[in-house]
């Protein structure tokens, strides 16, 4: 489906995370409906429009690390101690990783030493770890653990950007993106 880019891009205008060498080009995205990420007040998780969405793996790989026993935070609270909450690690090959976070607790359905394939289920959006509201937060990095290493930018390739086919090409702040079929 439709996912907004919140945070993404190579500068901190476009993207806070370009602060970060471990996240340098990461990406949040939500989904949005008339300008908003969620339904009514968003005091409930289930306002968010992202919320249990299904979260893809991203290209094929080998499943390096699953969490899924972290609780979903409630809007306006956070997790410092465990900031990427529910999240799944891939190994990519090439010295890459890809970090998927902020998964609903529960929903995780891969687990450590897995192979996948690009498009197979990891688990569902939710609210886990240091997050604001419910989204999903992904990162390519050239080592196999969280906080490690540095951020590499993560191409994406037959996609739309506000509704322009992209072959190949880095959504930014402020784009809604989807895939061409």
């Amino acid at each position: 489906g439709q996912w907004y880019v919140f945070w993404g891009g190579h500068d901190i205008e476009q993207n806070y995370h370009a602060a970060s060498p471990g996240q340098r080009f990461a990406y949040d995205l939500v989904k949005r409906v008339d300008g908003s990420s969620h339904r009514g007040d968003g005091s409930a998780l289930e306002d968010y429009y992202c919320w249990n969405e299904k979260i893809l793996a991203p290209a094929d790989g080998t499943v390096l690390e699953a969490v899924d026993g972290l609780p979903d935070q409630a809007i306006g609270t956070r997790n410092t101690e465990a900031i990427a909450g529910n999240h799944v690690m891939l190994d990519l090959g090439n010295g890459e990783y890809a970090m998927l976070a902020h998964l609903r607790q529960g929903s995780v359905t891969v687990e450590a030493g897995q192979q996948v394939a690009a498009g197979d289920e990891l688990g569902r959006c939710g609210n886990s770890g240091n997050t604001s509201e419910p989204h999903l937060h992904f990162h390519l990095q050239d080592a196999p653990e969280f906080g490690e290493g540095n951020g590499l930018p993560a191409f994406f390739e037959d996609y739309t950007a506000d509704g322009k086919a992209v072959e190949r090409g880095e959504p930014v702040k402020g784009q809604t993106v989807a895939p061409v079929n």
